[in-house]
């Protein structure tokens, strides 16, 4: 089965262009936004949360390549999760903490957002987390009132953007050594001007070159197609043969040469082994999408109750319900409406209720844990 053509990002990432590090080793590497705003994405995915965001000139570091057209990244300055405050107590230092739940949820921060985001990673006990300055956020009430505190982005936690929004920056050489002195100061090694260095024998050089010939050949092919063995064969062979020093050095540096690229083929095809598994689920979460959507289409999901719905001086646990009413005027249930959910266009209104129903022992009546309502109605106003 041919394996997939690679992403120019994914070649140029094995080949060593001067655009990306030399291959997936050399990570993590530098990159420079190059667009005006780049979003920050929790996941690999542009139907996830997208709580940062970097303008251009903005510098990252880049950990790994999870997917084609994907990066993942420290986390920006400004990233920040949300750790439930009941599973934590002060550390050491002010802005410090420590676990000391079994297992706490760490949640994505967003902003603009008034409630934790999707789940991140889950810190044991014991685990320390830096607290910012950032008020907190409080949900529900009674004994549901849960309060959730700010925190840096834990170790181990990382962000994706998308690989075309920024450019590879240079990787600095590594600084040469000093050459050792030679033992003998009257000895000096001989050097040779640019384009004079000593070239294989006549009798070696027309084979070197047939060689050559056929090593391009392979190399005009895609690199996840290279198969650079019976190149490296003919040039070993060729070296048992050979006595003089120049020939030998010659077919060393070719031999070296197929050694990085038969690295760099079975690279690609790594990765695009990877791709290729990368689609296939990406297909199977886009067909299970698509039922699930089926399945969520309220023409598909028939209403638990219907009726009227009006204002109550009823409480749960200091909430105030809504009454809903039947067509013989009584009250059927009442609604326990999630924070959020605004009702007072509904008011008065016939509508369909869907959600969690239990008996409330206080109420004496049902009691629905509304998830959605929508109008029944025809209404002008």
């Amino acid at each position: 089965m041919p394996f997939p053509m690679l992403d120019p990002r994914l070649a140029a990432l094995v080949l060593g262009l001067p655009a990306s590090p030399g291959n997936l080793a050399d990570l993590p590497a530098r990159a420079e936004v190059t667009v005006e705003r780049l979003d920050v994405f929790d996941e690999p995915d542009l139907t996830s949360a997208a709580p940062s965001r970097l303008r251009r000139g903005d510098r990252v570091t880049v950990r790994d390549i999870p997917r084609e057209g994907w990066l993942t990244i420290d986390p920006p300055p400004d990233a920040f999760c949300w750790i439930e405050q009941a599973a934590i107590e002060a550390g050491a230092t002010r802005d410090t903490a420590r676990v000391v739940a079994p297992r706490a949820l760490v949640r994505s921060g967003h902003p603009d957002a008034r409630m934790p985001g999707p789940p991140r990673m889950t810190l044991v006990r014991g685990a320390s987390v830096r607290l910012l300055d950032r008020p907190p956020l409080v949900l529900g009430v009674g004994r549901s009132r849960r309060t959730w505190q700010a925190i840096a982005p834990p170790s181990g936690e990382f962000r994706h953007i998308r690989a075309d929004g920024v450019a590879w920056m240079p990787t600095p050489p590594p600084e040469s050594p000093e050459p050792a002195p030679l033992a003998d100061p009257a000895i000096r090694p001989v050097s040779h001007p640019p384009g004079s260095r000593p070239g294989p024998a006549p009798e070696h050089a027309a084979e070197i070159a047939s060689i050559e010939a056929s090593h391009r050949a392979i190399l005009a092919a895609p690199v996840d197609q290279w198969r650079l063995e019976p190149i490296r064969q003919r040039y070993q062979a060729l070296l048992r043969n050979v006595t003089d020093p120049a020939s030998g050095n010659a077919i060393r540096a070719q031999l070296d040469l197929v050694e990085r690229q038969e690295r760099m083929a079975q690279s690609a095809r790594t990765i695009g082994t990877i791709l290729e598994r990368s689609r296939r689920r990406d297909a199977e979460v886009a067909l299970l999408r698509r039922r699930l959507a089926q399945l969520d289409r309220p023409s598909d999901r028939p209403y638990d109750v219907e009726g009227l719905i009006q204002p109550s001086s009823r409480q749960v646990e200091g909430q105030r319900v809504f009454a809903l009413i039947g067509p013989d005027g009584s009250t059927v249930a009442y609604l326990d409406i999630p924070p959020g959910l605004d009702v007072r266009p509904l008011v008065a209104r016939r509508v369909g209720v869907r959600g969690t129903i239990h008996y409330n022992e206080n109420l004496r009546a049902r009691l629905i844990a509304v998830r959605d309502l929508e109008p029944l109605d025809d209404d002008d106003h």
